[in-house]
């Protein structure tokens, strides 16, 4: 497992995990370092994923819309 907050956040969102599920304590360097990580990940998403199915901001299955 990766050791680095970041590096963990980015890592969960890759595995489907909810931003909620960071356990790092509200207000801590590492809390913020991981959820810079899980955002970094939604980032480096290819343009046309958000055309399908994927995580909605909150870490919820994206909605489809056609």
């Amino acid at each position: 497992m990766a050791t680095d907050a970041f590096q963990q956040g980015k890592l969960a969102f890759q595995n489907n995990v909810p931003k909620s599920g960071c356990e790092y304590p509200v207000g801590s360097t590492l809390r913020t370092e991981w959820m810079e990580g899980w955002t970094q990940g939604l980032n480096a998403r290819p343009a046309d994923h958000a055309h399908g199915e994927g995580h909605a901001e909150d870490g919820r299955e994206a909605e489809t819309r056609h």
